[in-house]
C-alpha cells in the first residue's frame, strides 16, 4: 500500500500544539480546548513561551524543550512564524503538522514565496504537512477533534474532505440537526504537501468510512486524482461539489485556497470518468452522502412511494422519474395487499397515497413491510411520518380541555418504529424519509439516532435515492484499463511531428498522422497545378472535394476554401481556379465526397493540471450552437471510449435513427481511445479537432482535420 501521511495525522498518539493559550478569544485556545474536550485519548503538550500551563495542561516554552517528539504538531502561529517553528519540530524528530495559519499563497506572491519556504523545510526533514490555511480535521472514532466546532456525534460513517474549512469545522451543529454524523473530516487548505487526491485514497481505505463527500475548487493533479477516485469508485460512494467553473467562482476559489480551477465542462468529465456523484449544492454533499453511507445499495431502480399526502407523492414520484427511477404501478397481488390496510378513498397503486391519514402504525409498519418484501420493488421512500411535533403543534389549542402537561402531553404522542427500523437493514433495500419536521419531533430523533436519512422536502428524499441508482450503474460498470493501441509510436506519426514547427499542421498531415493510428480518413490526394489536381480526381473518382490545403488556413469553410460535390472536370477547373484566386501559392487537396447521413466529431484539447482531454460530440456546422459533448482524459480505457458515446444528449442519432444504419459504436470508440493515445504520444500537440466525422453507411470516417503544436 502507498504510504500515506494521514493516517498519522488522523491517528496520533500525541500532539503538541503552538498557539493555544489561556485567552478563550483566540483560534488556538479554542483548538486546544475542542481537542480536550473532543476526548482524545493521546497525551496533549501545549507550547507556549509565558504560559506554565494551558487550560490546566504544563506548557512548555518551546518546541525543544518538550519532552519528546510528537506524532503530530498543530500550527496556529502568526505567519512569520510558521518556518521558524517548523523547522523546530523537524529538528526534535516529529515528521507530521497541521499548519492552521493562513497568509500564505492565497494572498499573492509574498506569500507563495513563504509557502515555497515551508514546503522546502518540510522536505529537508522528511515532515507531510495539511495546509497551510486549514481549519484542522476530525476522527469521531478515535476521538479527535482540531477544529473551532465542538465535537456532538461520535462514531459516524461519512467521510469528509473539503478545500474550505468552514464546510469541516464550523458544520458540527448544522449535521447534527440533520442527524448526519462523521466519520473522519479533513480541511487541507492550500494543499501545499499533502492535497484533497491524498483525502480522498486515505477515506476510500478507511474502514469506519462508507461513502466520501468532497468540496473542490481545483484539482492541480487531475491525473492522479482520476487515477485514485477510479479505483475508489468501484466501492465506496463518492459524492462532490466543484465550484470553479465559473469567473465567479474561480477567482473566489483562488482568492480563498489559491486553488487553481479549470471549466466546469472538464470537472464534468472528470468525475463521470472516475466515478464520482456530482451534487450542486454542499447541502446534498452532506445529506446524499449520509444516505449513501448509511442505506443497503440499490439493487435495481423500482422505488415504491409511501405519503400521507398526494402533493408531496406526486413530488416524489416526478423527480424518481427525472432521474431515471422507476415508479412502478404494483400488480394487483401488492395493491390488494396494500388496500386492506388503507381508507375507502386513497390509492394502492404506487405513490400509495393515505390522504392525511393518521394511523402511524400504517405508515410506518404494516404498509412498509408489505412493501419492503415484494420482490417488485427496490427501494423504499416515505413522507409523512409525525409523531410529537405535531402534538406539540396542537397542545396550545387543546391544553385547556386536556388535564395532562406538555410534557405529558407529548409523551402520549410517541410512536414506536422499531419494526421499520429494521425493514432496510433485513431486506437490504435503502429507506428514505420525507418529513416537513425536524429533531424537535420524535420520529426524526428515532430516524437520527439509527442512521435512517431524513429529508425536509420530498423531492430531496428522491434525489438521494437516485444518487443510490447512480452509485448502482457506476458500480455496474466494466472496468476495463487503458491499453496503449500501438505498440510503439509509429514512425511515420514521428517523422511528421518532427518537421512540424509551431502552429497549425496542414490537413494532408494532420490525417496522415491520424492514418498511422489507425484512424479512418477520406481518400485524398495533394496538389500543386490543375492537371495534377484532375488526375487524382479521375481517379479517386466524382463527385470530389477540393480544399485548400495549407497550416495558415485553419477554417477554410468560413474562408470559403472549400468546394462540396465536384462533379466533372469542368467544374473542377473552375473550383481550382477560384481558390487560387484567393490563396496563389495554396497547395490543393482533392478528397472523395463522402454521402453519410450524420456528422459528429471528435478532438483533443489541453488545460494546465490534467491530462489530454478528450472529446466526443455532435459535429457539423451546429456543433457550437448545439454544444453537446464529452469529455474524458487521456489514456482512454475501451469502456471510457463507449460511455462517452453514449453521454451524448443527442446519443439517438448514434443508433439506428429514422432508417439510417446505426453507426459503428465500436469504430467511433477505436477513434477516441487513439486520439488519447496521440496525444499522450506527443505532448508537443495542444489541440486536435476533427470535424465532421461522417457517418456513411454505419462506418465513421474523418472528413476534416486540425492539429495545432505548442
Amino acid at each position: 500500500m502507498r504510504y500515506n501521511p494521514l493516517n498519522v495525522i488522523m491517528n496520533p498518539s500525541s500532539i503538541a500544539i503552538v498557539g493555544a493559550s489561556n485567552n478563550f478569544r483566540t483560534m488556538g485556545t479554542i483548538q486546544f480546548l475542542n481537542l480536550i474536550k473532543s476526548g482524545f485519548p493521546g497525551e496533549v503538550l501545549p507550547v507556549h513561551p509565558k504560559h506554565g500551563h494551558v487550560l490546566g495542561r504544563k506548557a512548555y516554552p518551546s518546541v525543544g524543550e518538550l519532552p519528546y517528539a510528537p506524532d503530530l504538531a498543530v500550527l496556529v502561529v502568526p505567519t512569520r512564524l510558521v518556518p521558524e517553528m517548523l523547522e523546530d519540530f523537524g529538528s526534535l524528530g516529529t515528521t507530521h503538522a497541521v499548519i492552521i495559519t493562513a497568509g500564505f499563497k492565497e494572498t499573492g506572491d509574498a506569500g507563495l514565496g513563504l509557502e515555497q519556504k515551508i514546503v522546502e523545510i518540510a522536505d529537508t526533514y522528511g515532515i507531510r504537512f495539511l495546509g497551510p490555511n486549514c481549519l484542522g480535521i476530525i476522527n469521531t472514532h478515535l476521538p479527535l477533534n482540531i477544529t473551532v466546532g465542538p465535537l456532538l456525534d461520535r462514531k459516524g460513517k461519512l467521510g469528509l474532505a473539503s478545500q474550505s474549512g468552514t464546510y469541516i469545522a464550523q458544520i458540527v451543529s448544522y449535521l447534527h440537526k440533520k442527524g448526519i454524523v462523521m466519520s473522519k473530516a479533513i480541511s487541507v487548505g492550500n494543499e501545499a504537501n499533502t492535497d484533497i487526491t491524498d483525502c480522498l485514497e486515505y477515506l476510500g481505505d478507511d474502514e469506519d468510512t462508507k461513502a466520501i463527500g468532497l468540496y473542490i475548487e481545483g484539482i492541480r493533479d487531475a491525473g492522479r486524482f482520476l487515477e485514485v477516485a477510479r479505483q475508489v469508485s468501484r466501492h465506496k460512494p463518492i459524492v462532490a461539489q466543484y465550484v470553479g467553473g465559473t469567473e465567479a467562482g474561480a477567482r473566489s476559489g483562488s482568492s480563498h485556497t489559491g486553488a487553481m480551477a479549470g471549466p466546469d465542462y472538464l470537472y464534468d468529465g472528470l468525475f463521470e470518468q472516475a466515478g464520482i456523484i456530482r451534487v450542486d449544492t454542499i447541502e446534498e454533499v452532506y445529506s446524499t452522502g449520509w444516505a449513501l453511507a448509511t442505506q443497503p445499495p440499490l439493487r435495481g431502480r423500482r422505488i415504491a412511494i409511501l405519503t400521507n399526502s398526494g402533493g408531496p407523492g406526486s413530488g416524489i414520484a416526478t423527480t424518481c422519474n427525472s432521474n431515471g427511477l422507476e415508479v412502478p404501478e404494483f400488480s394487483q397481488g401488492i395493491q390488494e395487499r396494500v388496500s386492506a390496510f388503507l381508507p375507502g378513498h386513497a390509492s394502492a397503486k404506487n405513490p400509495v397515497d393515505l390522504t392525511f391519514h393518521i394511523d402511524m402504525d400504517t405508515l410506518t409498519e404494516k404498509i412498509p413491510q408489505v412493501l419492503f418484501e415484494s420482490d417488485e420493488i427496490d427501494g423504499v421512500i416515505i413522507h409523512g411520518i409525525m409523531d410529537t411535533g405535531f402534538m406539540n403543534m396542537l397542545y396550545p389549542f387543546l391544553k385547556e380541555y386536556v388535564p395532562v402537561s406538555a410534557e405529558q402531553f407529548e409523551k402520549m404522542g410517541e410512536i414506536s418504529m422499531e419494526p421499520l427500523l429494521r425493514m432496510p437493514a433485513a431486506y437490504g433495500k435503502p429507506l428514505m424519509i420525507s418529513s416537513f419536521f425536524g429533531r424537535e419531533d420524535h420520529c426524526i430523533r428515532v430516524f437520527h439516532e439509527n442512521g435512517i436519512p431524513t429529508f425536509d422536502a420530498p423531492e430531496k428524499a428522491a434525489k438521494a435515492m437516485a444518487a443510490l441508482y447512480r452509485h448502482l450503474l457506476i458500480r455496474s460498470r466494466d472496468h476495463d484499463e487503458p491499453v496503449r493501441p500501438c505498440a510503439n509510436i509509429p514512425g511515420q506519426a514521428q517523422e511528421i511531428m518532427q518537421q512540424s514547427r509551431q502552429g497549425a499542421i496542414d490537413e494532408y498531415r494532420a490525417k496522415n498522422l491520424l492514418k498511422a493510428y489507425n484512424i479512418p480518413t477520406t481518400r485524398e490526394m495533394i496538389a500543386d497545378h490543375l492537371e495534377e489536381a484532375l488526375g487524382h480526381a479521375r481517379e479517386i473518382g466524382y463527385p470530389v472535394v477540393l480544399k485548400a490545403c495549407s497550416q495558415h488556413i485553419t477554417h477554410k469553410t468560413e474562408e470559403g476554401m472549400v468546394y462540396l460535390n465536384i462533379a466533372d472536370d469542368d467544374s473542377l477547373a473552375r473550383a481550382f481556379h477560384r481558390l487560387r484566386a484567393k490563396e496563389q501559392d495554396c497547395a490543393v487537396l482533392v478528397a472523395e465526397m463522402l454521402r453519410g447521413d450524420r456528422e459528429f466529431m471528435a478532438g483533443i484539447s489541453t488545460h494546465p493540471g490534467f491530462p489530454p482531454c478528450v472529446m466526443f460530440g455532435l459535429g457539423g456546422v451546429f456543433a457550437e450552437a448545439l454544444n453537446d459533448f464529452t469529455i474524458r482524459m487521456a489514456p482512454l480505457s475501451r469502456c471510457d471510449a463507449l460511455e462517452m458515446i453514449e453521454g451524448l444528449s443527442s446519443r439517438v442519432l448514434v443508433g439506428p435513427y429514422r432508417n439510417m444504419k446505426p453507426a459503428d459504436r465500436e469504430a467511433i470508440a477505436d477513434i477516441l481511445v487513439q486520439l488519447g493515445q496521440i496525444a499522450l504520444d506527443f505532448p508537443r500537440i495542444k489541440e486536435i479537432d476533427l470535424n465532421p466525422i461522417i457517418i456513411a453507411e454505419g462506418q465513421p470516417k474523418v472528413a476534416d482535420a486540425l492539429i495545432i503544436i505548442e
